[in-house]
């Protein structure tokens, strides 16, 4: 079977995926597969937050289409509107699609209502295309920078990546079937300065250390020539902070909370005499 993968990363948000589902199922009916699209509905979606704050602030994208879950919650909320093809396209039947929950059900937020139709919608991955003999999607097809390709499963091997292979919201038991990797983590940033000095330091050792008993997990990283450092692609958590540098006294931070991204501001750093 086929399945989509997306890498995050890759993503420059052109909205190519976007535009190429709507050209696909804006006013084109492709029943039994699907109803025209609703207006103000993105079967794929490109989620954009800002992470950390100031100038070391990043914006993270990751684009969600429907999850085409091996244990769909839709499909618990109304099992007469909801198909599960062969292929494991996860598909609502536009003729009995009428319950408002099966939009409610959906944890990745996938599922559109249509109020003009009366009906939930949502990605189908191109069903109707895929029938006709294309190899892939249409949002695939548009992506520039291979952010998304189509691949069979049995690919989908940690061995065989790049990265390591994640899903989004495991906890919700539905068993998605579309992969990600290099879905966005936790960072830290900052700066480090001498004062008494007037000028940024490059070359400190920073070492952010996992404050957690049971995670023995360090990161390291080294600052620029303008002094600014950057750990990234951290687990969630609580965290301490080392500062050193050959000539100049150490540094300590205790207790980082960088259960999401964050600025730490600019560290002083003192000449030792």
């Amino acid at each position: 079977m086929k399945t989509m993968l997306i890498d995050p990363s890759r993503c420059i948000q052109c909205c190519n995926c976007q535009n190429a589902c709507k050209d696909e199922h804006c006013d084109n009916d492709w029943r039994p597969v699907a109803a025209p699209q609703g207006p103000g509905q993105f079967w794929i979606q490109v989620r954009e937050r800002q992470a950390a704050t100031g100038s070391r602030m990043r914006l993270e994208r990751v684009p969600v289409p429907c999850q085409q879950c091996a244990r769909p919650a839709c499909k618990a909320a109304a099992p007469d509107a909801v198909l599960q093809r062969a292929d494991g396209l996860v598909l609502l039947d536009p003729e009995a699609a009428g319950d408002k929950a099966l939009v409610e059900s959906c944890p990745y937020g996938a599922i559109y209502w249509n109020a003009e139709r009366g009906i939930a919608q949502k990605c189908t991955g191109c069903a109707h295309l895929l029938d006709a003999g294309w190899e892939r999607p249409r949002c695939v097809s548009a992506c520039p920078t291979d952010a998304l390709s189509y691949v069979d499963e049995d690919e989908l091997v940690e061995s065989r990546l790049y990265a390591p292979l994640e899903r989004l919201g495991p906890e919700h038991g539905t068993a998605p079937r579309v992969a990600y990797v290099n879905l966005p983590r936790p960072f830290v940033a900052g700066a480090v300065y001498s004062p008494n000095e007037d000028r940024c330091l490059e070359g400190v050792k920073v070492v952010l250390a996992y404050a957690g008993a049971s995670n023995g997990a360090v990161y390291r990283a080294s600052t620029d020539f303008l002094g600014e450092f950057r750990v990234g692609g951290i687990e969630p958590g609580f965290y301490t902070l080392h500062l050193e540098k050959d000539g100049y006294a150490s540094k300590r931070i205790a207790k980082l909370d960088a259960c999401d991204a964050l600025n730490v501001g600019e560290i002083r750093l003192y000449p030792v005499r």
